[in-house]
């Protein structure tokens, strides 16, 4: 079992005033302070309305971006819409089609593909679109970074439209004109105003409809939610207010893809939380773009034949069952390297020829969560490498590649999640640089998980009142995790008996017992070793006893001093 570190926050006086001041239990109170959240905010976060939402037009260059699609409208002009392949990519388009739709023949849609083009915008569409008398290019989800493609289309006529989320480079706000979109809708530019930064994809296509339309446009909510939560962006601000909302529109939608995919994943539609779209409908809308074409994934958000829609649910119920495959095996022999020559390693680098480019982040994430060290995992195809890296909390990704960018052939993505090219012979330069730079900029006990707690409690501060409330804060997920709580010296009222995937079990702390659901056999075996035991925990409701139980998240043997 891997050891972790627990940071246990401290219940503190100012949560205490923080309760009394806005009703709220301190322990609530002391969640908010412990993801550093003003005071002020806690009515708007509890109680999250679109009506707080900003304005659109907020956005830079958001006014440039309606003027000219306005003109190519009016004027008849071809648009080609360029959009990445994964989920916030595709809803991206799926949101956009909403304005389109109404212009039939003005416009194309196009989706690279992953193992064919690789990542963003590529100077053989720019050329083709010329060809084809396109006069403007929409970029969504990418574009960021592609100044030589854009400064190709300046360069041939065509007008680009750049919307996206991702990070810019180092010194990329002072392009020269020539290789500048003409607009470019990003509130992580640094010029940019916009008041919140962290918005999807797909979350700044519904931006850019109720801008184009001047309506509110909630009826494209359900997308903007799929794209949250697989994009894993921080749900908070405007975020929260979004996927809050975009959930309730999930669970109602006459979408026929909604009802579809809700069918072949066997997913009541009316229940839908975030946890279904992270682990079952998300997976299945990129597995086309990792192991076929993500056309597909677009295709079953533009029909209104439902009979079609559950066709296509069918085919990525396929396609994903063909990516759990390939992944495995790559895995597998990723796994095997690590062990034999890089176990002890600050970064992981691992690379091989031929390893199916669609699924190196999963396999990256999957090495970064097992060893705790960033992870990259690089296939091979005639002496040049496409590869992923996923990140653990104390590396920052972009930050560390743009100090290799010398050994790169191209790089891009996010804090957590990147990607990048690199020729053969630079792989090793390239495996020693990164884990020299963190060795250098990290500390030892940053390479060991560190599992944050909220606070320290005794049973007895657990009542149905304390559940109810943390329910609050839902939906749960980047920068906003379900709460965990710590109780010291505890021990079994019962042995733990199995039910479902899991074992169940009483506990007793001081006089009070409550039920614990443990999922992890390293944490039952201390469980059953130990007579007294500490314990990491989120608290749920049993909703078939109406009465709160426990979500063992951890334990270790209780320290006798």
């Amino acid at each position: 079992m891997r050891r972790k570190n627990w940071n246990i926050k401290s219940l503190s006086e100012q949560a205490k005033e923080i309760g009394i001041q806005y009703n709220i239990s301190p322990f609530l109170a002391q969640i908010f302070l412990n993801r550093n959240s003003e005071a002020s905010d806690i009515p708007s976060f509890l109680n999250p309305s679109l009506t707080c939402l900003y304005s659109p037009h907020l956005l830079p260059d958001m006014e440039k971006a309606v003027t000219r699609i306005k003109k190519a409208v009016i004027k008849k002009e071809k648009i080609l819409i360029f959009g990445d392949y994964d989920v916030d990519g595709i809803a991206s388009l799926a949101i956009f089609y909403e304005f389109i739709k109404e212009y039939p023949g003005l416009f194309s849609f196009h989706i690279p593909h992953r193992v064919k083009d690789g990542y963003g915008l590529n100077e053989e569409v720019i050329r083709k679109a010329k060809e084809d008398s396109v006069k403007l290019i929409i970029a969504f989800d990418c574009g960021t970074g592609a100044y030589s493609e854009i400064s190709l289309a300046n360069s041939l006529g065509l007008d680009v439209v750049v919307v996206d989320h991702h990070h810019l480079k180092t010194g990329e706000n002072n392009l020269k004109a020539c290789a500048q979109p003409l607009a470019f809708i990003n509130p992580k530019r640094k010029d940019s105003t916009y008041p919140f930064l962290d918005l999807s994809a797909a979350a700044l296509s519904f931006k850019l409809l109720q801008a184009l339309t001047s309506k509110p446009c909630h009826e494209v909510l359900d997308l903007v939610a799929l794209s949250l939560v697989c994009d894993v962006v921080p749900l908070k601000g405007e975020n929260r207010i979004l996927l809050k909302e975009g959930l309730k529109a999930l669970r109602v939608s006459s979408r026929p893809a909604i009802r579809a995919l809700c069918q072949a994943s066997g997913i009541r539609q009316e229940n839908i939380e975030a946890f279904h779209i992270a682990f079952i409908l998300g997976p299945r809308l990129n597995a086309s773009g990792r192991v076929a074409y993500a056309h597909e994934s677009l295709d079953i958000f533009l029909t209104k034949d439902i009979d079609e829609a559950k066709s296509i649910a069918n085919k990525l119920k396929e396609y994903n069952q063909l990516r759990r495959d390939i992944e495995a095996e790559i895995l597998r022999e990723a796994e095997a390297i690590v062990e034999r020559d890089y176990a002890n390693s600050h970064a992981i680098v691992v690379h091989n020829d031929g390893w199916h480019p669609g699924v190196l982040g999963i396999v990256a994430s999957r090495l970064a969560d097992r060893y705790y060290r960033p992870s990259f995992v690089i296939s091979f195809d005639e002496g040049v490498g496409k590869g992923s890296g996923r990140s653990i909390h104390s590396v920052h990704l972009i930050e560390m590649l743009e100090e290799c960018s010398g050994l790169l052939q191209g790089y891009g993505g996010h804090k957590k999640a990147a990607g990048i090219q690199i020729a053969k012979e630079e792989v090793e330069a390239f495996r020693k640089k990164i884990n020299s730079l963190i060795e250098e900029n990290i500390k030892a006990e940053d390479l060991i998980p560190i599992l944050d707690i909220d606070a320290r409690i005794s049973f007895s501060d657990i009542n149905m009142n304390l559940v109810e409330e943390l329910a609050l804060l839902e939906p749960f997920g980047e920068e906003n995790s379900k709460p965990l709580f710590a109780t010291f010296s505890v021990s079994k009222k019962s042995a733990p008996r199995k039910i479902g995937t899991g074992f169940s079990l009483w506990l007793t702390e001081g006089s009070t017992t409550y039920e614990g659901l443990v999922y992890d056999k390293d944490i039952l075996e201390i469980i059953n070793f130990a007579d007294s035991f500490d314990i990491v925990y989120s608290l749920e409701k049993n909703n078939y006893h109406g009465i709160e139980r426990l979500v063992i998240r951890d334990a270790r043997f209780t320290c006798k001093i």
